[in-house]
């Protein structure tokens, strides 16, 4: 992701640093703009930009889907894959990444089907050791998670703090101004049934991977 630094700046005693991202196609990085506003400036950008915007429900073509759209597909192609089924063992054997405390977490890992307050960077999220296992049986669908990860879940990464209940000192400084109205449509996500009995071949691997890292950040914080 390209970073710059936007000419709109307040100056207010007050002010906060913001983000601004603007999402370009599949694949290649989105631009970054961070600029320093207070709360009432920041508010006006606010307003200013989402009369520049179009509607969220209205998107050019099938190249562009909205936030909800982006966050389903992606669920759909973890649960038709089988990527849930390998994040539940894992929490359920103490590994998992996403902490106890997200609002949208089950008992055995993210629940599919709790909607509520699920951002892109959870929805895009996958550990290291999953994604190179799908990346393993379906290379194509690897590259596009890697990219959607990388670029279009940043955007919501302090909302991700926020419904993961991360203590506010711990958070990010940085803060989004605006989310993304519209995103590009992730392509090499279909047919995700055709790669589960792969994957699920390779649960096993990838779980054992998780405890030795475990381990090893145990250590680490000790």
């Amino acid at each position: 992701m390209a970073v710059t630094l936007a000419d709109h700046e307040c100056g207010a005693g007050q002010a906060r640093r913001y983000q601004i991202i603007t999402l370009t196609r599949p694949g290649e990085l989105s631009n970054e703009s961070e600029v320093m506003l207070c709360a009432r400036c920041a508010r006006a950008e606010r307003r200013r930009l989402s009369e520049l915007s179009p509607s969220p429900d209205k998107t050019d073509g099938p190249s562009e889907i909205t936030r909800a759209e982006l966050i389903a597909e992606l669920d759909q192609f973890f649960a038709a894959s089988g990527v849930f089924d390998i994040c539940g063992r894992c929490h359920q054997q103490g590994t998992g990444c996403c902490p106890p405390t997200c609002r949208v977490m089950g008992t055995a890992g993210c629940d599919p089907n709790n909607k509520r307050g699920k951002t892109v960077f959870c929805a895009a999220f996958v550990c290291s050791a999953l994604l190179n296992a799908i990346s393993e049986c379906n290379p194509e669908a690897g590259r596009t998670l890697r990219w959607v990860k990388r670029e279009l879940g940043l955007a919501e990464f302090h909302i991700y703090e926020m419904i993961t209940r991360v203590p506010a000192e711990a958070r990010e400084t940085v803060r989004p101004l605006t989310l993304p109205k519209r995103y590009p449509r992730p392509e090499g996500l279909r047919n995700a049934g055709e790669i589960r009995q792969k994957l699920a071949a390779l649960t096993d691997e990838v779980l054992a991977l998780r405890r030795q890292w475990h381990e090893l950040e145990k250590r680490e914080k000790h």
